[in-house]
């Protein structure tokens, strides 16, 4: 496409014809009228003409912006320039704006995002009604994609994530292929995707629809961190602000519950603190757009409490995604993971201190997500009616509320 401000119809699409053998196997290109009517363009130009209306461009000394991740048009336009001598200053890249705009949505926007995550809710309460022992995890993945198609989402937004017992502590776990056993928590983190635009939410379940207490420990933390953090997505308020309160509430919890001994020791918090706790959601999952820091600069600071990088602003969309992972190995890489930050003795002490506590919780992996617009003055969770309280999600898992489905 091309957007050309000094042309009537600035708007206008580049058409390919098909080939006959390209038709036999994709279908015949729609006809000028459908397209124009489809996409809202003002015109219609054949592929053929495009290095033509490039080439003018540069000519008349117009700035030409491209997106620079496709680098098979990018070389194509530097040809274009090579050949005329053209100015090179006058190619520049469109990203930085386009991305601007992502970040602030719109009405129609908000309205396809909303519509996105309630299809993942539906998917959500589903996966809650047909979970049991012995199910495997790709039974629920295949419910919750399910619910989306039927519910007029094309596709999931990224691949699911259903991870359950030793998997839930695996923060991108996809092969989504094991038996899940009585006792086990399972992790759904689910997407729809509506009109390009993505839902992206968390919830952990316990499968046999029981909560054990060292679940429940763990699982009403990190809840407590997460509404907090919810909290905190205001107008003004710096974008780090939710993952900072979170982080505050979650080193105290696990200090109290033993897990950590020191809640000044930066090493301890991040053995715990695995990632920032909020992106921009829209056209993708982890949507573009400027963070005012760098992602580096997150995953060095995620522990600090410090604020900096960009503020909130009205018609932003982001998740709030706190979570706690014990891993089976976890106390064992505690050397390797921070060898350069802590001496081996400290080390010793810390794994000989905890360990009896984190035996307990090993293998429990809860995370909890939400989608959060900004408003005039606070925030509205999106994503806020599908449950997230033990009590609700216990509820929705007695025999009484269940699914019998036969795939």
């Amino acid at each position: 496409m091309i957007l050309d401000t000094e042309n009537p119809g600035p708007y206008s699409l580049f058409v390919s014809e098909k080939t006959i053998n390209e038709a036999i196997y994709t279908g015949e290109t729609p006809g000028t009228a459908d397209i124009m009517d489809a996409f809202q363009a003002d015109t219609v130009i054949s592929i053929e003409q495009s290095d033509r209306v490039i080439e003018e461009s540069i000519r008349k000394g117009r700035p030409v912006y491209i997106d620079n991740s496709d680098a098979r048009f990018k070389v194509f336009v530097q040809e274009i320039m090579d050949r005329i001598k053209g100015d090179k200053s006058l190619l520049r890249n469109i990203a930085p704006v386009l991305h601007e705009m992502r970040v602030i949505k719109d009405s129609v926007e908000i309205a396809e995002t909303r519509k996105a995550v309630g299809i993942t809710g539906e998917a959500f309460l589903n996966a809650c009604r047909i979970c049991k022992p012995e199910m495997y995890e790709y039974e629920v993945e295949a419910m919750i994609e399910y619910t989306f198609r039927k519910n007029g989402s094309p596709m999931p937004a990224f691949q699911s994530i259903v991870g359950s017992g030793p998997n839930a502590v695996k923060l991108h776990y996809s092969e989504n292929n094991r038996q899940m056993q009585n006792g086990d928590l399972l992790l759904l983190d689910i997407g729809s995707e509506f009109e390009y635009h993505c839902g992206d939410i968390t919830r952990t379940i316990p499968v046999n629809g029981k909560f054990s207490k060292e679940q429940r420990d763990i699982y009403e933390l990190v809840l407590k961190s997460q509404k907090a953090a919810i909290e905190a997505m205001k107008p003004g308020n710096f974008l780090i602000a939710g993952h900072n309160i979170s982080t505050r509430i979650l080193v105290r919890g696990l200090y109290d519950l033993g897990l950590i001994t020191d809640t000044t020791s930066t090493w301890q918090k991040k053995f715990y603190l695995l990632y920032p706790i909020s992106h921009y959601l829209g056209m993708d999952v982890h949507d573009v757009g400027d963070y005012g820091t760098t992602f580096p600069e997150m995953v060095e600071k995620i522990a600090s409490g410090e604020n900096y990088g960009r503020k909130l602003e009205r018609g932003m969309v982001l998740t709030i995604e706190p979570g706690l992972y014990f891993r089976n190995n976890g106390l064992s890489q505690l050397s390797g993971l921070f060898g350069k930050e802590a001496s081996a003795e400290e080390i010793n002490n810390f794994i000989h201190k905890v360990t009896p506590v984190y035996e307990k919780y090993k293998n429990i992996g809860i995370r909890i997500e939400d989608d959060v617009l900004i408003t005039e003055d606070g925030c509205e969770n999106v994503s806020g009616n599908i449950p997230k309280e033990i009590a609700d999600i216990e509820r929705i898992m007695k025999k009484s509320n269940r699914l019998e489905m036969s795939f």
